[in-house]
């Protein structure tokens, strides 16, 4: 093929990985309910920031595919733009950790909810679920999971945790990752390739001068997030010998500058224990983190009402606190299965109320749905069931993975409702979407 003309392999290269970074910045990088990031208070913005710098990025691998020589593009500032595309997941886990706590919950419950459903499948068709229990809730996870508990984690077999909870390369957080991502990611690495090409006669000789700048900036980056992780654990530990000895105004101070530096600990229940116990001699703590260790030592001792009088009055000192926010959603979800499994006076109606209440603290949480659609048609309200089956299908959009069990059960409420109804031909319908994965988009997602 003729050098001069366009249609050669650099350029086709440059093209496609263009096209790729463009999609980048047009798609989101990341998905959660809108209606749940307003309650907690927070939004995808820093999310999806890097979408606008990806799009001059695109932009420039256009003017450079069909303007300027490819030789002349500079291959530095590329590498420099893939580089925070692979850190995105350690942005988020670290810096935005309501965010991270929100995706951490959605998988979480997912996860508890799939299995719920594969356990007790048997009883799916038998009386309208009049014999099924559920499971009790796990305790909100902490947002502060590169935690160092001995000498152990330096030995190699152990720094796979580096990789999922130090840079956040773990299944919380791609569960809910954007096509955004992915199409930076390989327009990024697609791109380079270009480039590169067009110096297919130095080609190799470029890529490793190139390397002898990359490669030194790229460890010093990654060496300053694990020495700042590193650094917070022993400043952890630090704290717990300054509360030891009884120093909690060094305590307390030490604590809120942490949370600064490295904001991941807001979500960490031992961290704001130990700040609360230490504000709390001191005589100066915060009414809503006094009462956050009241609702939590009640939560302990499975005294879920009393916690939550506690959480909430914690709530409405600070009603962005999401760790707050998780553990006063798992004290109401305590109270209701328990009321749903009384034997013999199974209360669904009562538990159904329970689980509404915890929708309103967090919108959209996974086995808080579950549970209230399992209430509603155990008290034989087949229609308000369909109608959290509607939510629970809707919501599932959000995943990069639906649970194919919690999809199947919400298809199987709506064919009891319809079926209800009298309506047969809808009815066979919704039973094909329960059983077909194929029919799930037939007729709409919770249409």
């Amino acid at each position: 093929m003729n050098q001069g003309s366009w249609f050669i392999r650099e350029r086709i290269t440059l093209l496609i990985g263009s096209v790729f970074l463009l999609s980048g910045a047009v798609f989101p990088w990341y998905c959660l309910p809108p209606q749940t990031l307003d309650v907690f208070g927070t939004n995808l913005f820093w999310a999806n920031a890097g979408r606008l710098l990806l799009g001059v990025f695109a932009i420039a691998s256009f003017t450079y595919t069909f303007i300027f020589p490819i030789q002349q593009a500079p291959r530095l500032v590329f590498w420099g733009a893939l580089l925070p595309i692979l850190l995105f997941p350690y942005f988020i886990t670290t810096w935005s950790p309501a965010v991270s706590f929100i995706a951490a919950e959605y998988y979480n419950r997912g996860e508890e909810v799939s299995s719920h459903v594969e356990n007790n499948f048997s009883e799916v068709q038998a009386q309208w679920k009049q014999n099924i229990l559920l499971d009790n809730p796990d305790i909100p996870a902490s947002t502060f999971g590169m935690k160092i508990e001995d000498s152990r984690f330096f030995q190699l077999p152990s720094w796979d945790k580096v990789i999922l909870e130090g840079f956040g390369y773990k299944n919380s957080f791609f569960a809910l990752i954007g096509k955004g991502w992915g199409f930076a990611l390989i327009g990024g690495m697609i791109t380079l390739m270009g480039l590169y090409l067009a110096l297919i006669q130095q080609g190799l000789n470029l890529l490793i001068q190139d390397m002898k700048v990359l490669a030194p900036v790229t460890v010093l980056v990654c060496a300053v997030i694990i020495g700042s992780q590193i650094y917070c654990n022993i400043a952890n530990y630090q704290l717990n010998v300054q509360f030891a000895k009884g120093e909690y105004s060094q305590v307390v101070n030490a604590s809120k500058v942490l949370t600064r530096f490295y904001p991941a600990l807001k979500g960490d229940e031992e961290f704001l224990e130990r700040l609360a116990k230490a504000e709390l001699y001191t005589d100066n703590i915060e009414p809503g983190l006094l009462n956050f260790i009241q609702g939590l030592e009640n939560y302990k001792n499975s005294n879920f009402l009393e916690a939550e009088r506690y959480l909430k009055q914690s709530l409405n000192s600070q009603p962005h606190s999401f760790l707050v926010r998780g553990y006063l959603v798992a004290a109401l979800l305590n109270q209701g299965v328990n009321y749903f499994n009384e034997p013999n006076t199974k209360n669904a109606g009562t538990a159904a109320d329970i689980f509404e209440k915890a929708l309103n603290i967090f919108p959209g949480h996974v086995e808080a749905l579950y549970d209230l659609m399992l209430a509603r048609v155990v008290n034989g309200e087949f229609q308000k069931s369909a109608e959290v089956a509607k939510q629970i299908i809707n919501g599932q959009k959000y995943l990069q993975e639906p649970g194919i069990g919690l999809m199947g059960q919400a298809y199987v409420h709506l064919t009891w409702a319809e079926y209800q109804n009298g309506n047969i031909d809808k009815t066979w319908e919704r039973y094909r979407q329960s059983v077909d994965t194929k029919a799930w988009d037939e007729s709409g997602v919770g249409e």
